[in-house]
């Protein structure tokens, strides 16, 4: 056996004193050496070393009530542990707001993602930061939401298997699509399959939440060579129509997705806006990309497109007073 270093005696301090503290009723020096994996006199060594440690008080200075305490008759008579005061520990620190709200919003992002955790540990931490948890003044609210397709993609991924489903494109039209799936991937808080699509014989990216019924079949992925796997998420092509925006600077990094590879984005003027042409595959598209982010990316042109945004607002107004 490795003899006892200093590494593993900080580690054996380190982790019980939370133990004991755990415990209903004193713990017998073997049972406590067995849940541990060390020797009875490792832990008897470690018992003795806690007994004379603790946090000073005020003036510098340590008093009784600023020391760890045992009972020394139950440890030396009956080789029993027993920890009658604990110090430093009585009260769990407790985040700020702000810090409950960061840590809450990178855990239900973390949760969003697919097979990347347990989703049932990120709960369990998330109860914990509620109302009885860390920062007791602090609502919030997770949805667990995620597309219906999200467990079968990420089932075809992890099995090597091609994926079925029913695919909506934007403008409403639908089809079956066979896709030999490759990454899952996110973006703006939406997630995309990156695959092999069998109808169109070549890559594409599929939005998660416009799939349904997806299956995952018996037939195993073949090796694709042609496949670059790195696709990004939108490709412009020369198909594509070009749009002329002026957009704020707070908007800017959603247009670079639209630019081709390479081009730098622009920079802004004295009033804070930037005129950028893009490339856009759907109008409608382009009227929820501007809709969604009204006051800050305005259409100049062409005029097909300044009035698919207007069209979309117009129907938006219509649907709002129907309601």
């Amino acid at each position: 056996m490795s003899p006892f270093v200093s590494a593993d005696r900080l580690a054996l301090l380190v982790s019980l004193v939370p133990y004991l503290r755990q415990q209903d009723e004193a713990v017998p020096v073997e049972t406590a050496a067995a849940h541990f994996g060390v020797k009875p006199k490792q832990v008897r060594d470690a018992v003795r070393l806690i007994a004379v440690s603790g946090t000073p008080g005020d003036a510098g200075v340590y008093s009784h009530l600023d020391l760890f305490d045992i009972n020394w008759d139950a440890f030396e008579l009956q080789d029993l542990i027993e920890v009658t005061h604990f110090v430093a520990l009585e009260e769990a620190p407790r985040m700020s707001n702000r810090e409950a709200a960061a840590v809450i919003a990178g855990l239900g992002y973390l949760r969003s993602l697919p097979r990347l955790v347990d989703e049932s540990r990120i709960d369990t931490l998330l109860g914990k930061l509620g109302p009885s948890g860390a920062a007791p003044h602090f609502a919030f609210g997770t949805t667990g939401e995620h597309p219906a397709a999200r467990d079968a993609v990420a089932a075809a991924i992890a099995t090597n298997r091609r994926l079925r489903f029913r695919y909506r494109r934007e403008d409403g039209v639908e089809s079956v699509r066979h896709v030999d799936a490759f990454t899952l991937e996110t973006l703006g808080g939406d997630l995309f399959l990156h695959g092999w699509c069998l109808e169109r014989d070549a890559e594409r990216v599929f939005r998660l939440d416009r799939m349904r019924d997806a299956v995952v079949t018996d037939v195993p992925v073949p090796s694709r060579p042609e496949a670059k796997r790195g696709r990004p998420i939108f490709t412009p092509s020369d198909d594509h129509v070009v749009v002329r925006l002026e957009v704020g600077a707070a908007v800017l990094p959603l247009v670079r997705d639209y630019l081709p590879p390479g081009e730098p984005v622009p920079q802004t003027d004295a009033r804070g806006r930037a005129v950028v042409d893009v490339r856009i595959a759907s109008m409608q598209h382009l009227a929820r990309l501007v809709a969604g982010n009204a006051g800050e990316m305005r259409v100049l042109s062409p005029d097909s497109a300044r009035a698919a945004v207007l069209q979309w607002a117009a129907d938006a107004l219509r649907d709002h007073h129907e309601d």
